[in-house]
């Protein structure tokens, strides 16, 4: 095990960060694509009610099963030298602390049956609290894998863990096993990667625990989980609002609803937060590099990011029948409602790269507390009027937010908005031009065709328009030559 993390050179840097980059994309698209389908199969093999009762649930899961997950990760990635004794010692307190929280979860469970009088509830909690210890076995050794920059192998193994977790929950689903299929769903990804991790990583924990030498990562971790924790209550308190004030059946519409939603964050965020954590930490030092990089990444997720929050808006209604079904009408009212803030999330989502690479997560605990205030009076204020309400101000909430949060995380190295917003207004302007063109003109003439035919008409007519404002209003085909220049390296083979 390397002890230090040593400086690469710019260029080897670059290569190794475009080449992960593109790997995470490329398999992060076939396990969305994949997830995809699954959600088609599923939504016609189960109930609304059946998706409703994992997610109140799922709520709460997600969020306890993360802790060390997001924290012990990043202070393995960003630290400049690690030894082997601390590793072992996080891993092993990693291990600890989830047990004792799936233990816990386990008495939660009834809780949660009072509160929503499903009894089912206190089943689905004991089975998902067994996700928290296989986190926990799987994460050290991940760390360290991205530390290393190794990404493709990664990448592989997380697709063919979302591939095996949706064929899986088919299965269980066309033997009758209802909500039980999307547990099982949930619960294959983290056990393969616990497989993965073992297989990837020559690295091995070896005992006794000696939390001392844990202490530092576990005070960083604490701060990453207090800024995740109000994370998870800014993207589960609209859940569990409109679970209490409305049920389980408007609630599995806004689950599946989100999940379309944020299909796009999860296609083009997840895949490059690790990539772009691991380079921004060896630039922090440089601010003229570190903001060249930061900026770059960020006009590469606005592009397809706009395009995608104006194809999804427009064609929400249809697209969401074709993909669940007739029975699933509220939910193509609520991604309508979701669509616009597509781009704004994705945005968004990158101010915590800032805090993570420049070690400074308490100036993010500081900021998410503001936003979780602005969320929480958003969120109940819009949960009496419904799914469609709630996924407005989700949108609304996550513009106000926006520009802000990416200023307070910059403000360390003195990065300045201003070369942000001439690469970023583009995008938008091009965005909103187009979906006035379909308000005015292309809804009408579409109008006559079936779902199919409309999805497939609009989202070509608007991904042309779109792509050619964008570069009348750059002057160059700038954007699309960025999107573009990653295909090499997509096709590539990795050097070791």
């Amino acid at each position: 095990m390397t002890k230090e993390n040593p400086l690469v050179k710019s260029v080897d840097l670059k290569t190794k960060a475009i080449k992960g980059a593109s790997a995470n994309i490329v398999a992060q698209f076939v396990a969305i694509s994949c997830q995809t389908v699954g959600v088609v199969i599923l939504a016609r093999l189960l109930k609304p009610a059946d998706f409703g009762l994992v997610a109140m649930v799922a709520a709460f899961s997600v969020w306890l099963s993360n802790f060390g997950v997001n924290g012990f990760t990043e202070y393995i990635i960003q630290k400049r030298e690690i030894k082997n004794e601390e590793i072992h010692a996080i891993y092993w307190a990693h291990v600890l602390i989830a047990a004792t929280l799936a233990l816990g979860f386990v008495f939660f469970g009834f809780l949660l049956v009072r509160l929503n009088k499903e009894p089912a509830l206190s089943g689905i909690a004991a089975a998902l609290s067994a996700g928290f210890v296989l986190q926990a076995l799987s994460t050290s050794p991940i760390a360290l894998l991205k530390r290393e920059m190794r990404f493709v192998p990664l990448a592989v193994a997380e697709m063919l863990a979302v591939v095996l977790s949706v064929l899986l929950a088919i299965g269980a689903a066309l033997i009758g096993m209802g909500y039980w299929a999307v547990v099982i769903r949930q619960l294959t990804i983290p056990a393969v990667m616990v497989l993965a991790a073992r297989i990837l990583c020559p690295w091995r924990p070896r005992g006794p625990l000696r939390l001392t030498r844990a202490l530092p990562g576990l005070k960083y971790t604490i701060q990453v989980y207090a800024n995740v924790s109000l994370g998870f209550v800014m993207h589960g308190l609209d859940k569990v609002l409109l679970g209490k004030y409305h049920g389980a059946q408007l609630l599995g519409n806004y689950d599946r609803a989100y999940y379309i939603f944020s299909a796009p964050a999860a296609q083009l965020l997840t895949p490059l937060h690790n990539v772009a954590l691991a380079t921004l930490s060896r630039l922090k030092d440089d601010r003229e590099q570190f903001s060249a990089y930061y900026g770059k990444a960020v006009s590469l997720v606005a592009f397809p990011g706009v395009l995608a929050a104006l194809v999804l808006t427009i064609t929400a209604k249809d697209l969401v029948e074709l993909l669940l079904g007739p029975s699933w009408t509220e939910a193509g009212r609520v991604v309508a409602a979701f669509g616009p803030g597509i781009a704004a999330q994705l945005l968004y989502g990158t101010h915590s790269w800032l805090h993570l690479s420049l070690g400074t997560p308490n100036r993010w605990l500081r900021w998410n507390i503001c936003a979780a205030i602005v969320t929480v009076i958003a969120f109940f204020m819009a949960a009496p009027s419904g799914a469609v309400a709630m996924a407005g101000a989700f949108s609304l909430r996550t513009y106000i937010l926006l520009l802000p949060s990416i200023w307070y995380g910059g403000r360390p190295i003195k990065m300045s908005l201003r070369p942000l917003t001439r690469s970023l207004w583009p995008y938008f302007i091009a965005g909103s031009a187009v979906g006035a063109c379909w308000l005015l003109w292309l809804k009408e003439v579409v109008t006559s065709f079936g779902p199919l035919i409309r999805v497939a008409l609009t989202s070509v007519i608007a991904a042309v328009l779109y792509v050619v404002l964008v570069a009348v209003l750059q002057r160059s085909f700038e954007s699309v030559r960025a999107v573009l220049s990653l295909l090499p390296h997509i096709f590539s083979r990795e050097r070791t």
